[in-house]
């Protein structure tokens, strides 16, 4: 991991009124849901598909098409490591604004009397981190293979086509296509149910073992990716 290249991507995020303005928009609206439902608890505050979204959108396109990865690998960088840096970035920073949500959320509930258990809110958190990372390093996969927010374009795409595949399956009862759908749409934001394989007897490793390798292969792919592109350092 390279510090310097995770920073600048906050930096990055941060100093854009657009993000901060959806970033917002995507923490406070079910935080008024929470205010004024407590009874539904931290159900209302949904994933963090939109955080994710949102951070991780052009991760790498955006450097791809402004030229900036001609210069950082001109220089001591190796494109495994800013690949790594550029998901963990938009991985920690869902996490941490997801962390916030929940402590504001959890801050509502006991102002109203609904105070959550320790266990749904450990379960709650950990679950947003798992989603977060997951779905960073499918956009950051989507993001090495398109220039600028092409990999958000991407993302809708395939989730848009695993919808309508999911629907026709439905539609004609075709249990393996709807399955197909359901499955393909999944992996898009990958995570774990983390109350069901707790509870579960005995502990259930498919879940895991999915959700490790649909991320380390992704990142892979990425990096395949982006060792394959050649850049001119003319400029540089």
């Amino acid at each position: 991991m390279n510090p310097t290249l995770v920073t600048t991507l906050w930096r990055q995020r941060l100093t854009s009124p657009v993000r901060v303005a959806i970033l917002a928009a995507l923490t406070g609206m079910p935080l008024l849901g929470v205010a004024f439902m407590p009874a539904a608890g931290l159900g209302l505050l949904g994933g963090a598909q939109g955080l994710i979204l949102t951070l991780g959108a052009g991760m790498i396109g955006q450097d791809l098409s402004s030229g900036v990865l001609q210069l950082l690998f001109a220089r001591p960088v190796r494109r495994p490591e800013y690949v790594v840096s550029r998901w963990l970035g938009v991985g920690l920073a869902a996490t941490a604004v997801s962390l916030l949500q929940l402590g504001i959320a959890c801050a509502l509930l006991a102002g109203r009397g609904a105070v959550p258990t320790a266990q749904e809110i450990v379960m709650f958190g950990g679950g947003r981190l798992l989603e977060s990372f997951g779905g960073a390093a499918v956009l950051a996969l989507f993001s090495s293979l398109i220039g600028g927010f092409g990999d958000l374009g991407i993302y809708l795409l395939v989730n848009l086509g695993a919808g309508i595949v999911q629907m026709a399956g439905q539609v004609k009862q075709w249990l393996w296509l709807s399955r197909a759908g359901a499955e393909i749409n999944a992996a898009l934001t990958p995570t774990i149910d983390l109350m069901r394989l707790v509870t579960a007897t005995p502990m259930p490793w498919f879940p895991i073992v999915s959700y490790a390798s649909t991320v380390v292969l992704c990142l892979a792919l990425a990096i395949v990716v982006i060792n394959r592109k050649e850049f001119s350092y003319a400029s540089g």
